[in-house]
């Protein structure tokens, strides 16, 4: 009997301890500013790896700054990288992790870490194994999705491209259909294609005519279709091309479009399903 009431007051005490450690867990800071910012994991709802988007649960007009300041990303208190707010108004770009402020293409719930490649610092460390592992265990990771190049098939004046989307998060999502939209709509969330030699000269670029939505900032839930977990969808996109491309190797370039300040917090979960925001690039070599 004294062993069974010992082993009973073991478990107690374990699951005691561990849900006070996951509460201290929760507790401990993800993101610091040196201008005094300072948000805990729980202040977050998820963070996209795909578009390196973290969402906040509520709103956060005071993370909006004109000012440029640097940041951190923390594990268990620790600084894994560092990064700068970075007004867009500048007319330059920084190196490495930085994010834009004043004006900001994402609403004030979310933020987007964009990442520069330029001189001694030629590592992207946004999903650096230590924060995935730290955003997986307060349960906040969101995959979302993943784009490649198909084909990119030329015949006269016709450039036929195709590309696949695929949801590699845990939820449902809702992404911009081209197909929906129609090409010139599309193009208003994207630059669309473009191909280069491999001395980086580029030889053709979408030459669409994107449209603008009415008004500017708005946006239609019928532009967008559901893409479920696990679950992937290949377009097709027609340009014209005005000269054929000569025999050699180039490198193609395309960048596939999600929303994104257009939509509100209360907008971005549509019943069990998420609005995709941000973009991806997609590339693919090519001989001729």
């Amino acid at each position: 009997m004294k062993k069974s009431l010992l082993i009973v007051i073991t478990m107690i005490m374990t699951f005691t301890s561990c849900e006070s450690l996951l509460k201290n867990s929760d507790e401990e800071y993800f993101f610091k500013a040196d201008d005094g910012l300072a948000y805990k994991y729980s202040d977050f709802e998820l963070y996209d790896s795909s578009t390196h988007i973290a969402y906040f649960k509520t709103n956060h007009p005071e993370f909006k700054t004109d000012k440029a300041s640097t940041f951190s990303l923390l594990v268990h208190e620790e600084e894994i990288y560092k990064g700068v707010f970075w007004p867009m108004y500048y007319n330059s770009l920084p190196t490495g992790p930085f994010i834009y402020t004043f004006p900001s293409f994402y609403p004030d719930y979310a933020f987007r870490i964009e990442f520069m490649i330029a001189g001694n610092n030629p590592v992207d460390t946004r999903n650096d194994p230590r924060i995935i592992s730290a955003l997986k265990e307060h349960n906040l990771l969101h995959s979302g999705l993943s784009a490649v190049i198909n084909s990119i098939d030329i015949a006269g004046t016709r450039l036929t491209f195709k590309f696949t989307v695929t949801n590699r998060d845990i939820s449902d999502l809702l992404i911009i259909d081209p197909d929906k939209t129609g090409p010139e709509l599309f193009h208003y969330f994207t630059n669309g294609l473009s191909i280069r030699s491999i001395t980086s000269e580029e030889v053709f670029s979408s030459n669409i005519q994107p449209r603008t939505p009415s008004p500017w900032n708005s946006w239609d839930i019928d532009w967008l279709s559901e893409l479920k977990l696990g679950d992937s969808r290949q377009f097709t996109i027609n340009y014209t091309i005005s000269s054929p491309l000569n025999s050699g190797d180039y490198q193609a370039y395309f960048q596939f479009p999600g929303l994104s300040y257009q939509v509100t917090q209360d907008q971005l979960f549509q019943g069990n399903k998420r609005i995709w925001l941000g973009d991806i690039r997609a590339t693919k070599k090519m001989l001729l």
